[in-house]
């Protein structure tokens, strides 16, 4: 009888609360790598943002000074509310066409075929979408 006790203690394998133990460590890790990245991602995001909206700004106010228009579909700034940048507009200048993009911005922004590029009455421009989708 205690020659069984002895080979069933000698047998491999894990107790329960071993096992549990594992788990809840495992869970513990996963839950601390998702909110690193979530949280590393959505400031990459944000920081990129920034850039595009201040590459978008600076290529918008060069274009209005070569070609005295807006780069939207009417080619003016809205009264109110906003429109949509246009980023195949166009102008001739000396014999050549300039085209918003490549001519004024080199790299086209995240989202730049969705419409969701703006400029207000006050010449501003934004993205029409939440800062953590970008």
């Amino acid at each position: 009888m205690i020659n069984m006790m002895r080979k069933r203690n000698r047998q491999g394998g894990f107790t329960f609360m071993e096992l549990m133990v594992v788990l809840l460590i495992f869970i513990i890790l996963v839950a601390v790598v998702i909110l690193v990245t979530r949280g590393f991602f959505s400031k990459a995001r944000e920081s990129s943002l920034d850039v595009d909206l201040h590459s978008v700004k600076t290529a918008v106010d060069t274009y209005v000074l070569q070609s005295g228009r807006w780069p939207t579909a009417s080619g003016s700034l809205p009264l109110q509310g906003n429109v949509s940048i246009d980023f195949n507009a166009s102008f001739e200048k000396e014999g050549q066409i300039m085209v918003f993009y490549p001519h004024f911005i080199t790299n086209l922004p995240r989202h730049w075929d969705e419409g969701v590029w703006r400029l207000d009455s006050a010449a501003l421009v934004s993205v029409d979408m939440p800062r953590d989708e970008y």
